[in-house]
């Protein structure tokens, strides 16, 4: 199953656990498969965070892969952020 599906379908188990008017099995029932999605979809963007490079180039010009860390940046002292160009 893949993510998309994976998460649309968690997005239905939400619904009709909001929405319907279920029994106490199927409420039970529509829960466990819930989790187990959102046990799926979680290890899914655990493997592709993994998966995501950037390379960098050493003082010699040789590339090296280092992990993905998204990086905060302050923005100027007005608080507007600042164009990278």
């Amino acid at each position: 199953m893949t993510f998309e599906q994976a998460l649309k379908r968690l997005e239905e188990i939400v619904e009709a656990l909001e929405t319907d008017d279920l029994d106490l099995e199927k409420s039970v029932q529509f829960y466990e498969e819930g989790v187990s999605m959102y046990r799926h979809c979680t290890q899914q963007l655990q493997r592709a965070e993994k998966r995501i490079d950037i390379l960098q180039a050493n003082d010699d010009g040789t590339l090296i892969p280092e992990p993905f860390a998204i990086q905060e940046e302050s923005g100027g002292s007005n608080g507007q952020e600042e164009i990278p160009f």
